[in-house]
């Protein structure tokens, strides 16, 4: 278990962004934001990672060059936990993906050198993966739109028992709560209708894995939306795809069933128009973000108390040996 000396230095963070060129800023600004609200009186500091071997533009290779470090740099310290993006698949399995041995490299690193760990979406189907071989389901549609899912009690990330969260979900895979228990995870919230959203295993460090995103903004997944429906259009994708549900406003539900309709039986005349007023359609507030906010500030103030224990302990450890050692 990693350990410090001061038990008064911040809480550093350390986010591997693993979001495509278009979605970088969105999501650096978005985890940003989030850890910043849910950080309380524990004072938290960022540091911004990537993995080398996932392409990137040349305009995304300059904006990243001077906030970004490479993933393998985590490996000489200065991080006291850690984030992982999800990302677009790319690939039918996970082991397939660009970033996957770097971010099997990561995981082993985090198991015995953080006080705790954290998945997104993706990134949890690969960590799952690569630590008990638990294999990814695909779902018979994509799940998409904000669930609300019911918390387990026991665990102080979790909250009150029985207590319910609003979460997004944007995912065409899942992992099964029973290939979960038996390998020992401990499931943290679940939907008997959407599955598990967050659970988590202990290491020397703490792990803790999301279906979820509650991280959003308010309109992103009417975005992911309207890049689904261009992509349709456009002959990339065969399947009509899946409006985000219990979403977007009631106001919007007769343009939104037209658009479908249109989509299903006449696509080429499906406007780029039409289709990014999708966007506007979003809408306008979080109804997840108190949920979110209080998912990661339990996270940040366990691992906060955790890193303390550890370091109290360094220091006294410390201090008897220095007794037991005096200076000649």
């Amino acid at each position: 278990m990693r350990t410090s000396t001061n038990s008064h230095l911040p809480l550093t963070i350390g986010l591997i962004n693993n979001m495509p060129d278009q979605a970088v800023k969105a999501t650096e600004r978005q985890f940003g934001t989030l850890i910043r609200a849910a950080a309380g009186a524990v004072n938290i500091r960022v540091r911004l990672f990537a993995f080398e071997r996932v392409a990137r533009s040349e305009a995304a290779l300059h904006y990243m060059k001077s906030r970004y470090q490479p993933a393998r740099a985590l490996i000489a310290g200065g991080v006291d936990c850690l984030i992982v993006t999800g990302a677009q698949p790319s690939a039918a399995h996970v082991r397939n993906e660009p970033f996957w041995e770097e971010l099997a490299e990561v995981i082993d690193w985090a198991k015995q050198n953080t006080f705790s760990a954290m998945f997104s979406c993706l990134a949890a189907h690969a960590a799952v993966f690569h630590l008990d071989g638990i294999e990814r389901r695909r779902l018979s549609a994509k799940l998409a739109g904000v669930f609300a899912f019911a918390n387990h009690g026991g665990h102080p990330i979790a909250g009150a028992r029985g207590t319910t969260r609003l979460v997004p979900h944007s995912r065409y895979n899942g992992l099964s709560a029973e290939d979960l228990e038996l390998a020992g995870y401990d499931i943290l919230s679940d939907s008997p209708i959407h599955g598990v959203d967050s659970f988590t295993k202990s290491y020397d460090s703490q792990f803790l894995f999301l279906q979820g995103h509650p991280e959003y903004d308010a309109d992103t997944l009417a975005r992911e939306y309207r890049r689904d429906l261009r992509r349709f259009v456009l002959r990339v994708s065969e399947d009509v795809p899946t409006r985000p549900c219990a979403y977007f406003p009631a106001a919007a539900e007769g343009e939104l069933r037209r658009m479908e309709r249109q989509a299903r039986l006449r696509p080429e005349r499906l406007s780029f128009e039409a289709i990014d007023r999708l966007e506007f359609l979003a809408p306008k507030q979080r109804s997840w973000r108190s949920a979110a906010v209080s998912l990661y500030s339990n996270w940040v103030m366990a691992t906060a108390a955790r890193a303390n224990s550890c370091r109290r302990a360094e220091n006294t450890k410390a201090a008897a040996t220095v007794a037991a050692f005096p200076p000649a």
